[in-house]
C-alpha cells in the first residue's frame, strides 16, 4: 500500500522531508493532506509534512558541495565547451509551479553551459500525463517518477530507459547510494533510474503524550495489554486534568490510519510467513489480526472516535495537536512546527514522546523502515549515442546530490549559497538557519531538478538542528535519539519488481481493509480472520505471494534488520 502525497510551499530550506514529502518544488506529500492514501504501516511512501504553508523544504533536498569532492564534480564547476540542449519532465505538489525560465532555471544553464527545458506537471494529473508523453514516443531527455510501479518496469522492459549501470561508478555521490535502494530501480538486472534519498528510518511513529502518563501515574507501553490500559485511561481518567470528558486515547482515521502497529510482526510490510515458509504482505498475518483486536476492544470501550472509519487522516491529525487525543503517528523528519507549537501554546505542560517498539513473538524489536527513496529521474535510451548529454546530465545529478553537512548549509558555503539562489534573493539566514524567501522558488537552481542530498547515514540529517522551536526541537531529538539506537527492518519486497502484486495488490488490500473495518466497529466477528484470508489467497492473492517469494528466491534478496 503506497502513500500519494501532497507537499506544502516551501518555506525552511534546511529543515526535514515528512511516513509520507518533499517539498523540492519539483516534489512533494503531504502526511497532513487526506488527499493521501495513507495505509496502516510504517513501510509507506514517505510523506512531507503540509500542515501549514510554512513546511519546511527538505534537509536533503538540496544540492550538493562540490567544493568537498573536486575531483568528481570539476566538470560541474569548469566551463564546458559545448553548449547542449536538455530537457526533462517532473511532478510535483509544488503551488504555483516553478518558472521554467525563472532564474534559477538560467543560473543552471549559465554554470553547465546548457539550455534547460523543464516541464512542471502537478501530481494529481501526473499519473495520466506521463503516459501519453511515452505512448508518443518524443520523450525528454530526463524523465521524473514518483516511484516505482507497473508503468516503470512496463516502460524500462520496453527499452524507453537509459541503463546506468555503466555509468555509476564515475560519481561519487552516486556510488553511495546502497544496494537495496538501488534493487528498487533494477529491472532484469538493469538500473534505469536514479533515486532520490529519503531516510528509511524516519517514516511515522508512534508518539504518545507523555504528560499523561505522568498525570496519570502511568509508564509507557511496551506491549499491547499496557498499550490498551493507557489508551482507556487516557479515555475515562481526564489525562489533562481538565475536570471534562473530552480526551481520546488513540486517534484512527479511514482505512486504518495509521493503526496501532508497534513493530515489523504487526505492520502490513513483507514480514511474517505462513505455515509454508512464505513470506505473506503483513495485513494476512496473525500479527495484523492482533492489531485488528487491539483497534476493536479500543473502539469497543470508547477509545477511539465512534466516528473514526470516515474520519480523514488529517482532521485526526488536527484533533491531536488540539489536545483531544493521547496517541498518534507522527515523523521526525520535515515536521510542521506550527502544528507543535499550537499544541504547547493551547497545553503549556504537554510533552511528547515516541512509544519505543515492542518485543516481539521472534524476540525481535524494531520498527519497519521507508524504502530508503521518494522520486527518481530516468534518462531516455536515445541519449546512448550521445555521451556528451549523458555526462552533462549525470555531473549535474552527482553535483546536486553530493552532501553537505547541515552545520554548512549557510550563505558561507558557495555551493549551497549558489543553489538556493543566494542570500538575500533565494533565502535568508535567520538564528543560523536558511529560510527561503516566499515566492522566490524561481530564484532557486535547487528547484529545477528535484535532486537532494544522498546522506551517509540517517543520522547525517541532523533533523533537530534546522529547527527553531524548542518545543518541536526536542521531540524531534528525542525521537532521534531514540531510533538511532532502534533496529530497523528493511522490507524486501520494496526490491523487486511483481507484475501480479502491482496489477491486483491495491484492490485485494482495499478488501481486506473492508473486513478489518468491520470487524474493529463490531460489524463483521474477527473470529471470520481466517475466512477474510481465504478470500484473499482464492482472489489472486496467493498468486501474487507465490511470485514475489520466487522472485526474492532467485534474487537472494531477503528482509533484513539494520
Amino acid at each position: 500500500m503506497k502513500t500519494k502525497m501532497k507537499a506544502p510551499s516551501t518555506k525552511k530550506l534546511v529543515t526535514l522531508i515528512a511516513a509520507v514529502c518533499l517539498v523540492t518544488g519539483i516534489a512533494g506529500c503531504g502526511g497532513s493532506n487526506d488527499n493521501n492514501k495513507e495505509s496502516n504501516t510504517a513501510n509507506t511512501t514517505p510523506t512531507t509534512d503540509s500542515g501549514n504553508g510554512n513546511a519546511p523544504a527538505t534537509t536533503d533536498n538540496q544540492p550538493a558541495n562540490a567544493t568537498n569532492n573536486k575531483t568528481d564534480n570539476q566538470a560541474a564547476a569548469d566551463p564546458v565547451t559545448k553548449k547542449l540542449d536538455i530537457s526533462a519532465i517532473q511532478g510535483t505538489w509544488a503551488s504555483p509551479l516553478p518558472d521554467p525560465n525563472g532564474n534559477g532555471a538560467k543560473m543552471i544553464d549559465e554554470k553547465f553551459n546548457i539550455d534547460l527545458k523543464s516541464q512542471f506537471v502537478p501530481y494529481d494529473e501526473y499519473a495520466n500525463k506521463l503516459p501519453v508523453v511515452m505512448a508518443a514516443g518524443d520523450l525528454p531527455d530526463m524523465i521524473g517518477m514518483e516511484g516505482v510501479d507497473a508503468n516503470f518496469v512496463k516502460w524500462a522492459r520496453q527499452g524507453a530507459f537509459l541503463p546506468l549501470n555503466d555509468y555509476i561508478d564515475k560519481y561519487e555521490a552516486l556510488k553511495s547510494i546502497p544496494k537495496n535502494v538501488w534493487d528498487a530501480v533494477t529491472v532484469d538486472g538493469k538500473i534505469y533510474g536514479i533515486p532520490n534519498y529519503f531516510p528509511a528510518k524516519y517514516g511515522k511513529k508512534p508518539i504518545i503524550r507523555k504528560d499523561w502518563l505522568d498525570n496519570l501515574g502511568l509508564s509507557m507501553p511496551t506491549n499491547y495489554d499496557e498499550f490498551e490500559k493507557v489508551a482507556i485511561a487516557f479515555t475515562k481518567d481526564d489525562p489533562d486534568k481538565n475536570g471534562k470528558k473530552d480526551t481520546l486515547g488513540l486517534g484512527l482515521a479511514k482505512g486504518i490510519v495509521y493503526g496501532s502497529w508497534m513493530g515489523a510482526e504487526w505492520d502490513s510490510g513483507w514480514y511474517n510467513k505462513n505455515d509454508k515458509g512464505q513470506l505473506i504482505p503483513g495485513n494476512i498475518s496473525d500479527g495484523f489480526k492482533k492489531q485488528v483486536t487491539v483497534l476493536h476492544d479500543l473502539y469497543q470501550a470508547g477509545a477511539v472516535s465512534k466516528d473514526w472509519a470516515v474520519t480523514k487522516s488529517s482532521d485526526a491529525r488536527k484533533d491531536f495537536f488540539a489536545g483531544k487525543t493521547g496517541i498518534f503517528y507522527e515523523q521526525p523528519y520535515d515536521i510542521s512546527e506550527t502544528r507543535f507549537k499550537q499544541l504547547k501554546e493551547a497545553n503549556p505542560a504537554a510533552e511528547l514522546a515516541v512509544i519505543p517498539p515492542f518485543v516481539q513473538d521472534d524476540g525481535q524489536q524494531g520498527f519497519s523502515g521507508l524504502p530508503g527513496y521518494y522520486e527518481l529521474h530516468s534518462l531516455n535510451a536515445k541519449l546512448k549515442d550521445d555521451p556528451d548529454k549523458i555526462n552533462r546530465i549525470l555531473e549535474m545529478i552527482n553535483y546536486f546530490m553530493t552532501f553537505i553537512p547541515v552545520d554548512q548549509r549557510n550563505d558561507q558555503n558557495a555551493d549551497f549559497d549558489w543553489q538556493n539562489g543566494g542570500v538575500g534573493k533565494g533565502y535568508n539566514m535567520e538564528n543560523g538557519v536558511a529560510i527561503n524567501i516566499d515566492g522566490a522558488a524561481s530564484e532557486m537552481p535547487t528547484m529545477y531538478l528535484g535532486l537532494r542530498y544522498w546522506a551517509p547515514t540517517d543520522e547525517d540529517t541532523q533533523p533537530a538542528m534546522v529547527l527553531q522551536d524548542p518545543f518541536t526541537k526536542g521531540f524531534v531529538q528525542s525521537a532521534v535519539d531514540l531510533l538511532k539506537s532502534t533496529k530497523t527492518y528493511l522490507d524486501p519486497v520494496n526490491r523487486i519488481h511483481s507484475d501480479l502484486l502491482f496489477a491486483n495488490g491495491s484492490e485485494l488490500d482495499q478488501t481486506i481493509a473492508d473486513h478489518q473495518t468491520r470487524m474493529i466497529v463490531g460489524q463483521e466477528p474477527i473470529s471470520d480472520w481466517d475466512k477474510m484470508v481465504k478470500e484473499y489467497l482464492s482472489k489472486g492473492g496467493q498468486a501474487i505471494i507465490d511470485q514475489v517469494n520466487q522472485q526474492l528466491d532467485e534474487s537472494g534478496i531477503v528482509g533484513e534488520w539494520k
